[in-house]
This record gives structure tokens, sequence and C-alpha cells, in this order.
């Protein structure tokens, strides 16, 4: 999906109304979707005491009169009081903002707040909703709205922005003074190129997009800042499975990993490659290490290699064996950088199946740059300290300080692989010169262990037969949608991020 700058959007609008949508149609489209987001995503992310009532803040212009659908919707459909507090009032609106004002229920109070918000308005148990200014505002925000912005940011609540947080530049992404920071972002129609900087995605929060009626012939000829992967670009890779489908057909991964010190890192691979649908995952470690690996999952099968009791990952026949029946390999998770395990990495890239280089594998192919490019498919899945490693190992240091997105398509062009440059929206690169930056995920990940299962996806979704950049890049959003599943955020570890896929794939596709 693209990503565009206000003004790309203004004329997609613009587009729309030529092609027969009123503005108020446009608008009541934008604020019923933005409605049913929010409540899903409270729904699923906040318990019963921090969703008791809504504070709808509704500025002038559109924005405004998205705020005024979404607080009628509200107040319908949810059974909870609403509020809304207008920066301007209601009889100052103009075309199809002062239209939907008017149409607000007379049981929900507008209060005008041009002096900022009462206490009532931020009472513990609310929930925000950020109308006050969209996507066309230009210079640093002004009084009252700068009053506003500070009070909801020092509240403490729960904050969801219509269409692009308040105060945050949508092109470039920068706070023009003073900007909302929002738990949720719910885009209308398309994403913002803002939202993606590593500014927006701090006021950003998690992203929706909401589907407006957009004319699908001008958003194809629309100029794209960038390219984002959303649950629409994903839903299609994820479809009906046969009936008479047998595990031989949703192929093997062999999951190649594991040392004295990381045992469990390629259990959890193993795991989320069975999660991501794979009918057969064999985690094939060094023999001193299986005596003390206990998988969760009974259904993976673990084959000891021998290591000469160094506890390190080496070459030989039974890997190679290992190595051929597989559909799809991931190796690395775990392994160590012991000078053995290169040459299991070696055999690995031999194959002539996909193969998903992770942890310190990437550490084990910077050093041996010759081992690429190869003629089957290669995901390389760095984060980013290895990500500088490989950069300088195959003679890209010149772009290890450039935009991430610029380093990845590097790396990919020179090692004729699939990049996932790990991180906030991360990046997916193909070796044809493919950026695209993912639009799930939270903080959730930022623990140990969760890199390991996003390599077990990307192999478990190779192993059914996706091109390697469709593989990326679905693991990368289920990957994030998933944490989004998570009840709460800072608890998250990584083996229950794999019980949170299936909720995940349920809510991407009919045929999960």
């Amino acid at each position: 999906m693209k990503a565009v700058t206000a003004a790309v959007m203004r004329e997609l609008d613009a587009a729309a109304m030529a092609a027969g949508h009123s503005a108020e149609e446009l608008m009541e489209r934008a604020g019923v979707g933005a409605a049913r987001e929010l409540v899903e995503w409270c729904g699923r992310r906040l318990a019963p005491a921090h969703r008791r009532r809504w504070a709808v803040l509704a500025g002038k212009g559109n924005n405004g009169g998205d705020a005024y659908v979404v607080a009628g919707w509200l107040a319908e459909h949810t059974g909870l009081p609403v509020t809304v507090y207008a920066a301007v009032h209601p009889g100052a609106l103009t075309g199809a903002a002062r239209e939907h004002a008017g149409r607000l229920p007379p049981a929900v109070p507008v209060l005008v707040v041009d002096g900022g918000l009462p206490a009532a308005a931020l009472e513990p148990g609310g929930v925000v909703v950020d109308g006050l200014l969209g996507t066309g505002l230009a210079g640093p925000v002004r009084e009252p709205f700068a009053t506003l912005i500070r009070q909801i940011n020092a509240a403490g609540l729960p904050v969801a922005a219509l269409d692009t947080p308040s105060g945050l530049d949508a092109d470039r992404g920068e706070p023009l003074g003073v900007a909302v920071v929002a738990d949720l972002t719910l885009a209308m129609g398309l994403p913002k190129a803002g939202c993606f900087s590593a500014s927006g995605l701090r006021h950003t929060g998690a992203l929706r997009v909401v589907e407006i009626g957009l004319p699908a012939a001008a958003v194809a000829a629309a100029p794209a800042e960038l390219e984002v992967v959303t649950a629409a670009d994903i839903a299609p890779l994820l479809g009906r499975r046969p009936r008479d489908g047998h595990k031989h057909l949703f192929g093997q991964v062999v999951v190649a990993g594991g040392c004295t010190a990381y045992g469990g890192a390629p259990l959890l691979a193993g795991a989320a490659a069975l999660r991501a649908g794979a009918g057969l995952v064999t985690v094939a470690v060094p023999a001193a290490v299986r005596p003390w690996m206990h998988p969760r999952f009974q259904a993976l099968m673990l084959r000891a290699l021998p290591d000469a009791g160094s506890g390190s990952l080496a070459a030989g026949s039974e890997l190679d064996e290992l190595l051929a029946a597989a559909q799809a390999v991931v190796f690395g998770p775990g392994c160590g950088r012991a000078p053995e395990t290169a040459a299991a990495l070696a055999a690995a890239l031999r194959t002539p199946h996909p193969v998903v280089v992770d942890a310190d594998g990437l550490r084990l192919l910077a050093a041996h740059p010759g081992l690429l490019p190869r003629p089957a498919a290669t995901v390389l899945t760095p984060h980013p300290g290895e990500m500088r490693a490989l950069l300088h190992g195959f003679g890209l240091a010149g772009v290890a300080d450039s935009a991430r997105g610029a380093q990845a398509a590097a790396l990919a062009r020179q090692c004729g692989a699939v990049v996932v440059l790990k991180g906030a929206a991360t990046v997916i690169a193909t070796p044809d010169g493919g950026v695209r930056v993912n639009a799930s995920g939270s903080s959730a990940l930022a623990t140990a262990g969760t890199g390991d299962v996003l390599a077990g996806l990307v192999g478990g979704l190779l192993a059914q037969g996706l091109e390697a950049g469709a593989a990326a890049a679905a693991a990368v959003f289920l990957h994030g949608l998933a944490a989004e599943e998570a009840p709460a955020e800072r608890a998250l570890v990584a083996d229950e991020l794999i019980d949170l896929l299936p909720a995940a794939l349920q809510r991407l596709s009919p045929f999960a």
C-alpha cells in the first residue's frame, strides 16, 4: 500500500468527489470506519477499567468533522458515555464538518474548550480521540490547540488519533512545535508518509487504515513517498488451503542452530515455523546441546548432529541429509560463531532450497561474503548491529550511516537476497530494488527471542511455497500483528508471542 503526502491525499479526495462521492459521504465513511477500528482495538488492547468513557476532541475542518462522526457512532453503538470537547464552536464549522456536527445526537454533550480541557475530560478510565488538527497544518501549532495537545500528552490515557496525530507534519513526521503522542492512528484512505519517520513512529502508535472509497485508478496513478506493508497487502497471500492437504504438501522446514550458550533460540524458530503452517519442522542442534533441550511443542522433531563434543553446529553428512529433505532452511538461531559453524552455513547455502539466515549466522556470513549470491532464494533477517556487520563484510560500509531503506536496498542488490532490516517499521528490501516498510508491531517485540520467532515464520511460509519477498513481508506483518495482540505490551515474552500467532492469522484471513 502507498504512503502519501498530504497534497496527494487531497488530490485523491478530489478524485473521489469527481467520481460522484460527496464530501459528506466520504466523511461519513471515514468517521464510521475509524470508530469501528477504534472499538475493535480498544477491545483487544484495553481492560474494561481503561475504556469506560470516550472523550472526543474536535477541531475545525475535515478532521473535526471526522471527530463528530466518530462521536455519534460511539454514542449509538458502544453504550459508553461520549463527550465532545470542541476547540471551535460547532457553529463556526463549514461544509461537511458543519453538516456532521449538526447530526450529532442531542444526548451527546458538546463543550467548547478554547481555554483548555476540564479535569473531567481526562479522568482515569477514559479514551481520548484526537480530531483536533488534520494533515493540512502548516507552521507551528497555535493556541488553543497547543494547550490541548499538551494536556492530552500529560494525561496518561489511551489516545487514538484521526488520520494523523495532531501537530505532526504529515509529510516529514516532525512535530510542528508540539504533537499528540497517540497509541493508535486511524489513517483515512491511505497512510501518511510522516507517520513512518523516526519521530513519526513515536507519535503514531499502532496504525490502522480506514477504507473510504478512493477510486482505484486514481490511487494506482498517485505518487508514493514509500510503500507500506498493511493487512490489505498480506491477506491475499493467506488463501484457502486444499481440503485434502497433508503435511508433506505444506513443506518441511529444517532449523539449524543452537550451541551451548543459546539452546532456546532454535526451538523458538521451530515452533514459529509450525505455527506458520509448515507440515514438518526439524530442529537440528549440536549433540552436546540436545540432552537439555525440552521443546514446548512435542510436534517439533529434534535431531542431534555430531559435534565432536564442541557444542557448536558443524558440517557433515547428517546435516547434508537433513538439508536435502527440506523445502526451506532456517540457519543461525543460537548457533554461535565457532569456525566449524561457518562450514555448516556454507552447506546450507549450497542447497537448492530457500534459506533464511538469522542471528549469528549473519555474523558468519559477513565474515564469508563469497557465499552469496546464490541461485536459490535467500532471506537475511538482521537487526541493526548485524546489518552493520553485513554492510562492512560485503563492501558496503559507505552506506552504513544511510537511511534504513537505503541500507537494506544496497545489501539486497549486492547479495541477491531479500533483506529484512528489523526494528520499528521493519524494512523489507528485494534484489530488484523494491523497498517496503512494515506497518504492524509494537515495542512488545523489544524482548529476547522475538527475532528467532520471525525467522521461523519466514521459513514456515517459504516451505509452503510463498515467493521469498512475499514470505518475508507476510512474516514481518504477522509477527507485528501478533505483538499487537499481547494483553500487556511490557509483559510479553517470545514464547507467548508464538501463542498469539493464531489470533493474528484469523484477523488477516478467513482461511487462517
